[in-house]
């Protein structure tokens, strides 16, 4: 498969975040996104789990497919998250959420890791098929990297013995090769679980920074510093695109058909509209790939 048709591949399924806030401004989501998107609600700390709900109900009623966050370092037992799950379930049609641990260095109650809640089993019971779980490229501070082998072990383990379908969603990332050499490395462990690879949406270059920084990307981001210069020229410069990466990621996935990644997912940061059209032209295949830059030149709408 050449990488323009693995780009087409990747793109066509694309599923993209939006904060509740966010999705309280956006008027019909049918404006700017293919029906049936994966559209995942992010989780904040600050936000009322009712505006969630609202937001996931909006989003099915829509056409799309909410998926929301659970952070579970939020959830303080057994019996709140099933409430939640009954509320997802039960208000919105939700069959799908990402389980992350959540901004918070201390849980709240009983839940410390993802594979906790796992281990319930109350997602099965309430409905849930699809469970997306968090990759880490470029590691993460708050976890040691044998504790995230470990984890990714058990994720592998429990994915054996259940009806659901268990996948990964890593963090964004600005550069192809931390990514490309994750995949690899964590299928030669063991890893069994499809991929959905995070980039970051057309957000300007000084919000990415920020953002970048926040969540502990690491060795890429110096590609997008590199990309965008000195500090005055981050400040002014116009959106960021993450093709580049994408083209990368293709060409590996072309030249390896054991490799996992399946789709890619995107963090807008604030560019929702402008993020949606241009994931929708690329999943479209409108567009051609510039050999001479190495660069998408897309045909938005």
């Amino acid at each position: 498969m050449n990488v323009p048709m693995t780009l087409t591949r990747l793109c066509s399924g694309f599923s993209l975040e939006v904060t509740p806030k966010e999705a309280a401004r956006i008027e019909r989501f049918t404006d700017d996104l293919p029906a049936g998107t994966s559209v995942y609600v992010t989780y904040l700390a600050n936000t009322p789990f009712s505006e969630t709900v609202e937001a996931v109900r909006r989003l099915a009623a829509e056409n799309m497919r909410p998926v929301p966050h659970l952070a579970v370092r939020a959830v303080p037992d057994v019996r709140h998250l099933d409430e939640m799950l009954a509320t997802l379930t039960g208000e919105a049609g939700v069959d799908e959420v990402l389980l992350i641990g959540g901004s918070l260095r201390h849980p709240v109650g009983e839940f410390d890791a993802t594979i906790q809640v796992l281990r319930t089993g109350r997602l099965e019971r309430r409905g849930i098929r699809r469970v997306g779980l968090a990759g880490h490229p470029e590691g993460n501070s708050d976890i040691s990297e044998e504790g995230l082998r470990q984890a990714l072990k058990d994720k592998n383990e429990f994915a054996a013995e259940t009806p659901m379908q268990l996948y990964l969603v890593t963090q964004f990332c600005f550069a192809a090769e931390p990514v490309v050499a994750w995949e690899r490395r964590i299928g030669a462990e063991g890893n069994r679980l499809p991929i959905h690879v995070g980039l970051p949406g057309l957000a300007s270059p000084a919000t990415l920074l920020k953002f970048g920084v926040s969540c502990g990307v690491g060795p890429s981001l110096k590609v997008l510093r590199k990309q965008t210069g000195n500090v005055l020229k981050v400040a002014t410069a116009t959106a960021y695109r993450p093709d580049t990466t994408m083209i990368g990621i293709a060409e590996a996935a072309a030249a390896d058909r054991s490799a996992l990644i399946r789709k890619f997912h995107f963090y807008p940061f604030g560019a929702y509209r402008r993020t949606a059209a241009w994931a929708t032209a690329v999943g479209d295949g409108r567009f051609t790939l510039d050999q001479r830059t190495g660069r998408l030149e897309v045909q938005e709408c």
